[in-house]
């Protein structure tokens, strides 16, 4: 799935009252593809990082692992759980580099849960090259670890309501001419979980990749998942059974560019139009499929 960690989410599946039961993995359904450029800073960064690497200094693999960055992937997902399933996330690095990796649920970040900033600032796992680590929890205080759960926005225990119902990967290279590397106890060798190890020194202040899956109800409002096109509106990439969209006969692959005469260009217009509305509100769409355009009006669902 990714290009340098591959992400995977799994629920829990209790067989009866003992606690025991099976992990499965819940599938996940594209919603966007977005390649950005790199910022200045970050352009700058990996020059100087290039122009080391050419004069030797710097371990070999981290340098040929840096070397392939020219933009930022941006990938978004969305999944549909059953609401207080227990959950957890599988993360594998598919390099031969240790990878620094923020693990964020609903705009938290798992390695002590301050808000995530989006920058190397933010406190990373450590994975080693080609290391597969399940993490299903976190501790949220002192006193207090929790297991991951799907739970409704109301019952998240993030006080970020806009970022409720998201679980966000954002992964890090490391800068090849650090000299001392990445180190720390070596608790990863035993329990094959991610540790915290430190100095991780990122070739970049931004991550090179992020991966996003969505399980709020709010990417979903009418039945439909949408995903980027590369002129004006967006393409329903999936449509969720039993919902008014497949009931009002919408289909896959159809491209949505007006709802309500307002013209709708990326998937972020059609999630900010949704989020001002509220359940019962009634649309109407223009939708174009196969050479002809059609007004359809939905009502939005709860």
């Amino acid at each position: 799935m990714g290009r340098y960690v591959d992400v995977r989410v799994e629920a829990f599946q209790p067989w009866g009252f003992l606690g025991i039961g099976t992990w499965s993995a819940l599938e996940p359904r594209r919603i966007a593809l977005r390649i950005d450029p790199l910022s200045s800073d970050d352009a700058d960064r990996l020059d100087a990082v290039a122009a080391a690497c050419a004069r030797g200094e710097g371990d070999p693999a981290s340098c040929l692992a840096v070397a392939r960055v020219e933009y930022t992937l941006h990938r978004s997902y969305g999944i549909t759980p059953n609401l207080d399933d227990a959950y957890r996330v599988v993360l594998t690095n598919r390099t031969e580099v240790h990878l620094g990796v923020v693990l964020e649920i609903d705009g938290i970040n798992t390695n002590g849960s301050a808000e995530v900033v989006g920058t190397s600032a933010d406190k990373k796992w450590i994975l080693r090259p080609g290391q597969t680590v399940r993490i299903s929890g976190w501790q949220v205080s002192a006193d207090e670890a929790l297991a991951f759960r799907f739970a409704t926005p109301s019952q998240s225990h993030s006080p970020l309501d806009e970022l409720r119902g998201a679980i966000r990967v954002h992964v890090y290279l490391p800068d090849p001419r650090s000299e001392e590397g990445v180190r720390g106890t070596g608790a990863a060798e035993l329990i094959d979980q991610p540790t915290v190890k430190l100095p991780f020194v990122s070739a970049t202040d931004s991550p090179v990749e992020q991966i996003a899956f969505s399980y709020a109800r709010g990417e979903v409002g009418l039945g439909f998942l949408c995903e980027e096109t590369t002129g004006t509106g967006i393409r329903i990439s999936h449509i969720v059974a039993g919902t008014i969209a497949e009931l009002k006969g919408l289909r896959e692959g159809d491209i949505v560019t007006y709802i309500n005469a307002v013209r709708i260009d990326s998937c972020a217009d059609f999630q900010s139009f949704l989020a001002a509305k509220a359940p019962g509100d009634r649309i109407v769409l223009k939708v174009h499929r196969a050479g002809r355009a059609f007004l359809l009006t939905v009502e939005l669902e709860e």
